[in-house]
């Protein structure tokens, strides 16, 4: 499968425009509540603190930590979905237009990154992959805290489904997945049928396991705290827990 979207620009150009909203509708803003409460404990901001809602999309977590004393930042690479979340968060929460790869903030300016829902693994190779967990690294103060929530490997090539269908408002969206042949990505081709006809789009995302996440954080500036199966905290069990929720420290000896 190619890992194109529109002509030749990347999957997650074409794939976060608004009509993400419809392919993924059961992402709700209710079930993002209990996630940031849990992120929140986990990582302790103190009030007041510099917070980054990394690849935060149409706010949908936003909406829940701007509810918290900390100073909110939002950053997403796609415009369209920074004009939803706008129209849902306080004028006080700071969003930015960017790419994860190149954060336009200065050194240590974070007390706390969270990257909620997938948001890592976007990109071809791993060095490009670690090279965002450096990026984040750079401007997080030393001692600061980092949130990286993923899904469990194994879970995901046990009980893939291979295909789905289904209808929101106009559209009919239909979802082909599958396991590239070496295992590291699950990749899904996205079909969109519409008023306006038929379009479609390849999403790929890189599969980890715990020790390749934890290894590549301990090299790019951080000391992982732990890591955790679900948002109720439960510990991660490879192919029985849905996430692999890490939690890590920004390391003093790794400038």
């Amino acid at each position: 499968m190619s890992r194109t979207g529109a002509g030749t620009d990347p999957w997650y150009q074409r794939a976060f425009r608004s009509e993400y909203l419809q392919v993924y509708p059961g992402r709700s803003v209710e079930s993002a509540e209990a996630e940031v409460a849990a992120a929140l404990d986990w990582l302790s901001p103190e009030e007041g603190a510099r917070v980054l809602d990394l690849c935060c999309g149409a706010g949908r977590h936003s909406r829940w930590l701007q509810e918290s004393a900390v100073e909110l930042h939002g950053l997403d690479l796609s415009e369209e979905l920074l004009a939803e979340a706008r129209r849902h968060l306080k004028e006080s929460v700071i969003l930015h237009q960017g790419d994860m790869r190149q954060l336009p903030f200065e050194v240590g300016h974070f007390d706390a990154v969270l990257m909620f829902f997938t948001s890592f693994g976007y990109f071809e190779t791993d060095v490009e992959n670690q090279g965002v967990l450096k990026e984040v690294a750079r401007v997080v103060r030393e001692g600061g805290r980092f949130l990286l929530d993923l899904p469990d490997r194994d879970l995901i090539v046990n009980k893939l489904v291979p295909v789905s269908e289904k209808v929101v408002g106009d559209k009919s969206i239909l979802e082909e997945r599958s396991i590239t042949a070496d295992g590291k990505r699950v990749e899904k081709r996205v079909t969109l049928t519409g008023p306006a006809g038929e379009s479609h789009y390849i999403e790929s995302v890189r599969l980890f396991t715990k020790s390749e996440v934890t290894k590549m954080l301990e090299e790019s500036g951080w000391a992982p705290l732990g890591c955790r199966g679900d948002w109720d905290g439960s510990d991660q069990i490879p192919g029985t827990s849905p996430r692999m929720i890490f939690t890590a420290e920004r390391s003093a000896q790794h400038k």
